[in-house]
């Protein structure tokens, strides 16, 4: 195997690699209906992730390309925190929107990121660090069980989150291409994490949205078991996803973990915790900028209320009689003076 890496889309041809901890493969295809590739993945090192690009002609291709770069660049060698990795997509963030507000023709890009990175502290056991920001995906498979470990912030999974329709109306939704979040769109970012053990045996996938819009859960999981390779399971769940429509270009990297804990006593993955969003943005890669939506009331909880303290039980309301009589009586004192003025 090669240890090349690859922060652009290439021929659609999948690459794989190897180190002394994990093994790779990676596949991306533009899709059948667009007409360029705005994803971009980084796997290299100690760092593995994949962007999908937004805004429209070049702009997504070149968010999601600082994106990974820029993970690749500050991450191929690991970090002994997860902290470290959050202010690495921060750091991204700023230079997306810095070069976004310095070229008009790219003004509005953003990306999505979903990635990992092996954790390697001074004082302890190698863990590894998972961030995402986006409706782009982090999967691991551990004992043949497919599970997530990123939440998507989109809009379908705030429906989804709370009640309004179910995951299998999500991947149908008309406006599935929402995200709550992403890359370069403000100044600053929320970025996800979590820290998961080292786990001999584990299979990580990372994807963006156009394998999941084409495949479900199952079809994944049953592509992922059934390929020892990971090139080969990455190129098979981008051909998957093309047989279905290829209605969006599909980025996979699959990364398998060669040294770490005993399956047999890890338990199982942590369920991940659900999020609130904090704006919606249009992601369609068909539109020439990316564009704020408003929610609507009955999904989106808005943080910025102020807290108001319940009253005891039979306690009544505070009383402004006072005031408003005195307000009443002024008013109707200056009605009869007018009525007075008039009448003279």
């Amino acid at each position: 195997m090669s240890d090349e890496s690859t922060t652009q889309p290439d021929d659609g041809s999948p690459r794989s690699g190897r180190t002394e901890f994990v093994a790779w493969g990676a596949a991306t295809h533009v899709g059948h209906v667009r007409q360029g590739n705005e994803d971009s993945y980084v796997a290299e090192g100690m760092v593995y992730a994949v962007a999908d690009g937004m805004g429209g002609h070049s702009a997504g291709e070149v968010a999601s390309a600082i994106a990974a770069s820029t993970l690749r660049d500050r991450l191929v060698g690991g970090v002994p925190a997860v902290n470290l990795l959050e202010a690495v997509v921060v750091e991204a963030n700023s230079a997306i929107f810095q070069a976004a507000h310095g070229n008009s023709a790219q003004r509005g890009m953003g990306t999505t990121l979903t990635g990992l990175v092996l954790l390697d502290p001074d004082d302890g056991p190698m863990r590894i660090g998972v961030a995402n920001v986006g409706d782009s995906r982090t999967y691991v498979v551990r004992g043949g069980r497919l599970s997530r470990v990123s939440l998507d912030h989109s809009y379908v999974q705030e429906l989804v989150s709370t009640g309004h329709i179910s995951e299998q109306e999500a991947r149908h939704h008309p406006r599935r291409n929402i995200v709550t979040r992403a890359l370069g769109i403000e100044p600053s970012v929320r970025v996800d994490t979590w820290v998961l053990p080292m786990v001999k045996g584990d299979r990580f996938m990372m994807c963006s949205d156009g394998l999941i819009d084409e495949i479900d859960d199952d079809a994944i999981a049953a592509i992922l078991n059934a390929h020892d390779d990971p090139g080969a399971a990455a190129q098979a769940l981008v051909d998957a996803a093309n047989a279905h429509g290829g209605h969006d270009n599909t980025t996979v990297v699959v990364v398998d973990v060669l040294v770490g804990d005993d399956p047999e006593t890890s338990g199982p993955v942590p369920v991940v915790d659900e999020d609130v969003p904090d704006r919606l943005i249009d992601a369609d890669a068909d539109s020439d900028v990316v564009t704020g939506v408003a929610a609507p009331t009955a999904v989106v909880q808005v943080s910025t209320m102020p807290d108001v303290q319940p009253r005891a039980l039979g306690e009544s309301a505070p009383r402004r009689r006072g005031l408003g009589m005195l307000l009443f009586g002024v008013a109707l004192g200056l009605i009869v003076m007018l009525t007075v003025v008039l009448v003279l």
